[in-house]
């Protein structure tokens, strides 16, 4: 019928994953990248196991999120993501966290005079609840079509770049 709207939810585009996902790994690979300057090294090598061990599992579970964002096909992604959860979860209690979110209380929990350290620490809180909403579009009843977007403060905007590799660039 002409005059209808497309029935069906719409979410992120792959583009838009893809860059929630880069702003994401940069943020954190500054955050990791500024923890590794101001801790002492007997301290730091712990927790950089810890970090690194803790982080790829939930990087693990971000990539199996965005697979199911974009999955046509929805069975093999939610058991991907069930599988990546579930991995997250025993590194989260080998180091003694409940929750992801524990770890990362847990991170930021001592102030630092570190100024690097602090700018990458609220990078990664800005990075991180940015991918949280982008995650969490709401399914919407049928008949409405949805778009998911992300509203991005200008004004506050951080220019994010891809330290590996031998050039660096832009990437958000």
């Amino acid at each position: 019928m002409m005059g209808q709207a497309e029935v069906g939810v719409r979410g992120p585009s792959d583009r838009e994953v893809v860059a929630h996902l880069q702003r994401l790994a940069s943020a954190r690979a500054h955050l990791l990248h500024a923890e590794q300057a101001g801790q002492a090294a007997e301290e730091q090598r712990r927790d950089q196991i810890r970090n690194a061990e803790i982080e790829e599992a939930h990087a693990n579970v971000l990539w199996a999120q965005a697979e199911l964002l974009t999955a046509s096909r929805r069975g093999r992604a939610e058991r991907a993501l069930n599988q990546a959860s579930e991995a997250e979860r025993r590194a989260l209690r080998r180091h003694g966290f409940t929750s992801f979110r524990d770890y990362l209380a847990e991170r930021s929990s001592t102030p630092t005079t570190d100024i690097a350290l602090d700018l990458a620490e609220r990078e990664f809180a800005a990075a991180q609840a940015e991918w949280e909403a982008l995650c969490a579009t709401p399914e919407e009843p049928a008949g409405e079509v949805v778009e998911a977007r992300v509203v991005r403060d200008e004004a506050n905007a951080t220019v994010v770049i891809d330290l590996t590799g031998d050039n660096p660039r832009r990437i958000a």
